[in-house]
This record gives C-alpha cells, structure tokens and sequence, in this order.
C-alpha cells in the first residue's frame, strides 16, 4: 500500500535518465519543492502543490509520506496513535531505508516497553493496547526494509506477530495462530471466531506486496461484530511466510489459495459453503486469478479488482520511453540502467531489492520477466461466485483495472466507488477505513449471512 504511480513513474524517468547518460542531475530528479506541504500531482514535484489530505508531506519524499497515512489511518482501530506515528515520522531521513526500519523499530520498543511495565503491574487492558500497537510498529518497520542480512528483519517479523497475538489474546479475542500446511513447509495463518457463534460465514483474508493481514484489523473487527468467522492467511511472497519460511509469490495463486481451502474445510466452525475471499492490493489481482479457477467460493472481494498486474505495473515502466526497449535488449543493459537509477533515486534501489526477494529472482531484468506471469485476462470470464470490487478513485497502483475487471466479469458483480467526497478514495481506502468497513459489510450481509 504505497503510493506506486509517483514512486514507479520517478523510477522509470531515472532509470531512463541514467540509462541515457543524465544521472548526474539529481536535484532536477528527486527533489520536491521544499516549502510545499503537499506533493504536487506532476511528475518531478515541481508544480503548483494541490492541497490534498492525503499528499501531505511528513517526511519530505513521496513514498513515506504514502506509506505515514496509512499507518496515521489505523488510528481508528488502536494499532498505531497519531502522536506516535508522526514522531517516528520527524526522525525519519528522506528516502533511507535504513533511517525507516531504525526509527519504527525504536518507536516499537518503546511501546512494546509500556506494555511489559503495565503488565507487571496487572494493567491487562493497558497492557494489551500497548501490545497491539507495538507489534504494528514492528511491522511498520519492515514495509520498507529488504535488507535480508540484517538479523533485525526476522527478529522483528516475531515481535510483530508475537505482540499482535498477545494482545488479542489480553483483549479476549478467540483467536489462534495456525501454520497452514503448503508445499514443503507451510503458511503462516490465524483463525479469528466470532463471539458466541459456532458455524458460520468465514472470510478468508489476504494482503497483497507489503502490508499484512494483521494490519487489516478494520475487515477482522468487521467481521467478527457482524457473526463472521475470519481465516487470514500469509501468502507465499508475503509477511512472515516469506520472511520466516521463504515462500516467494507464484502466478498461480490458485494453488496456496487451495491448500488455504483445505485447511478450513477441516475446521467445523467455518461453513464451508460460505467461503469469501477477500484480496487486497495486490491481492486484488491475486484472488481474482485464484477464484477463476477456484469453484468453493460463495463470495469475492477485490479491493481494488485487477485484471492484469503484469499490464498495471509495466505501465508505470513505459511512462520513460526507451526504459522496457532496454529489457529487450538482455540483462546487462537493463540493470546498469537500474543500477544508475538507484545513484539517482534510492528508492529504485529498494524497490527492486524488494520485489526481487518476494518474487524470488534475482535482477531487475528478472522482476520484469515475472511480473509478465501475473496477467489474468483469459481467466476473468471463469469467475463464478458473486463479486464485489473496492474502487477509490485516486487509485493510483492499477488505475483502469477495476474498471477493466468489472467488463470482464460474466458473474453477478458490483462496483463501490469510494470518491473524493468520501475522503476513502485512496488505494485500499488508506487513511480512512470506517466507511469501508461499514459498506463492505452491508454488502455481504445481504449476500451471505442471510
């Protein structure tokens, strides 16, 4: 969930600037105008700035600043404060990765610190806010961190699903971890029952390329208020079960959605013929691809839907003209000019260390050749189940794929748009998820709970 059309489209002008002997003009390329409080909608940050809540400027550089809403929007459900993410946010340098993981890593501590003092002194609830707040700011931490020899990364991933797990269990959730059998290894999961109901609906939750179902408590309170049971799952190339069992991401995601299937078809608590799948992000491309060819879902959820990432994200590529001719002309080529871009915009750099690690590749010549899997085109038609697609119109990771899904839907379908008046109009409703949560479940109550 970051702001990817600015971030891509910079990557692609660097990368093509470099490529073509430019890198040297880095102030022309990566700075915003420094009395702006807003980023503007041009390209290079260079126009007039448009007053628009969610391009406020925290730390200073696009990405971050995308990446502060969201973590300022999950206020509303207690993993983060306010307060406590926009001091993370001053101490946070401009574009470096490491300065972000170090920064939400001590914001961490110091919470996760609040907790284990209250606890000692019998505060339970106080202790468990404390609890599922730090364990979102450990995660917080590794949405912007691909640095796979820090030993951090792993030590962080177990704090943040240790301290999340805590404080559910603190806040009298009837909620447990389960491990997911996949492949060699398995998946990492957590069932979550509703309240005094035994056999009942079950959404079956994933996130999409960075954040995690843990940061999704707005579909999980959801839920289990309306008499929900939820599953959610880590997919391969996802949260801890890339990090912790090094799954990378498969373009037939029908195959770990399955084996999800099969797990809960086993837990009597969870009505079988009341399956919903619900992708977000890249889980909007993601459980669409796994329910065209998935025939046990009663209900499907794509927030945003899409159609093809491959077409979505080379998009962002072709905005630099020349950049996607250099991939045809062999690896050498491409990755030198990534490799200058990166002299240009860190960010280049982190993106690809990245997607090349959740994808399981090793160059950015490689990403490219992956992201061409993960086209669903042919397979739309065979969606059978009801669909529901989640539309802001400030999308800016796939614009035009809701749209596009919609058309080629041949199912029972629905589009919910959320507009610039319902200030929900960003990807996934960042920054605001209350109007989401209230619309997403009026719309399943009246399709599956009845």
């Amino acid at each position: 969930m970051v702001d990817r059309r600015r971030f891509l489209t910079h990557t692609a002008i660097a990368g093509g600037a470099a490529a073509l002997g430019f890198a040297s003009g880095r102030r022309g390329v990566d700075q915003e105008v420094a009395s702006a409080r807003f980023h503007g909608d041009d390209t290079l940050g260079r126009g007039q700035a448009a007053p628009v809540w969610h391009r406020f400027k925290f730390i200073g550089q696009p990405v971050m600043d995308a990446q502060i809403v969201f973590w300022l929007g999950l206020a509303s459900m207690g993993l983060t404060d306010v307060g406590e993410v926009l001091d993370t946010a001053t101490r946070i340098l401009p574009g470096d990765e490491r300065s972000w993981f170090d920064q939400w890593l001590a914001t961490a501590k110091r919470v996760q610190g609040y907790g284990e003092e209250a606890e000692a002194r019998g505060h339970t609830r106080s202790a468990a806010s404390h609890f599922l707040r730090a364990g979102a700011y450990y995660r917080a931490g590794l949405m912007r961190y691909a640095d796979r020899s820090d030993p951090r990364l792993v030590e962080a991933t177990i704090a943040g699903l240790d301290l999340h797990g805590r404080a559910l269990r603190m806040r009298g959730y009837d909620s447990r971890q389960v491990d997911i059998p996949y492949e060699n290894g398995v998946l990492h999961g957590r069932v979550h029952y509703a309240p005094g109901v035994a056999r009942a609906p079950a959404i079956v939750l994933q996130q999409g390329l960075h954040a995690w179902p843990e940061d999704t408590m707005w579909v999980i309170d959801g839920a289990l208020q309306r008499g929900y049971h939820v599953l959610s799952f880590h997919g391969p190339g996802q949260g801890a079960s890339l990090r912790l069992h090094g799954h990378p991401f498969r373009p037939d995601w029908e195959v770990p959605v399955g084996r999800v299937l099969n797990f809960a078809e086993r837990d009597e608590r969870l009505d079988a013929g009341r399956f919903v799948l619900m992708g977000l992000s890249f889980g909007g491309y993601l459980a669409p691809r796994a329910a065209s060819r998935e025939r046990r879902l009663r209900a499907l959820v794509a927030n945003p839907g899409v159609v093809s990432w491959r077409d979505a994200m080379l998009r962002h590529f072709a905005s630099m003209p020349g950049l996607l001719e250099l991939h045809s002309r062999g690896p050498a080529a491409f990755d030198r000019a990534i490799d200058a871009a990166s002299v240009v915009l860190p960010d280049a750099r982190w993106y690809f260390d990245d997607v090349t690690w959740k994808h399981g590749v090793s160059t950015p010549h490689e990403v490219i050749d992956e992201l061409r899997k993960y086209d669903n085109a042919d397979g739309v038609a065979s969606i059978r189940c009801e669909t529901l697609i989640m539309e802001g119109s400030a999308e800016d990771a796939s614009p035009g794929e809701s749209e596009r899904l919609y058309g080629a839907l041949t199912c029972p379908k629905h589009m919910m748009v959320f507009d610039a008046g319902t200030a929900s109009q960003v990807h996934c409703q960042g920054g605001n998820q209350l109007l989401a949560q209230a619309r997403l479940f009026d719309w399943l109550d009246e399709r599956v709970a009845r």
